[in-house]
């Protein structure tokens, strides 16, 4: 067996799409939370294009890593079973990128309850 150098690489690899779509899930929670107070009239105006920007960054990094994820595989010194899940995670973080944005286009941004 040889020894590899650096075997935490693979799960940083590995693990990369769902990083991802976690960045992306916590940014809309914070663009929510925190450009639609009361006190920020403007906020419904800015979440959604910002939400709409953060879910193409994420989805631009994700189609990128399933596209180079044999290369970036090789750049860690070969396969190991961390990385025989990346792409299987790259798609899985695909769709939930996917399902976390449809409220954007359903759900009015900003909305309040109205007692």
């Amino acid at each position: 067996m040889s020894h590899r150098p650096y075997p935490m690489m693979d799960l940083l690899f590995a693990m990369a799409g769902p990083i991802v779509w976690a960045i992306h899930f916590f940014g809309l929670y914070l663009a929510e939370a925190f450009l639609c107070p009361p006190v920020f009239s403007a906020g419904s105006a800015i979440v959604r294009p910002f939400a709409a920007v953060l879910t193409v960054i994420a989805l631009a990094v994700l189609i990128w890593l399933r596209v180079n994820a044999r290369a970036l595989a090789d750049v860690s010194g070969g396969t190991s079973g961390a990385l025989s899940f990346k792409r299987p995670l790259v798609d899985i973080s695909i769709v939930a990128v996917l399902w976390t944005s449809i409220p954007l286009f359903l759900i009015e941004a900003c909305g309040r309850v109205m007692g």
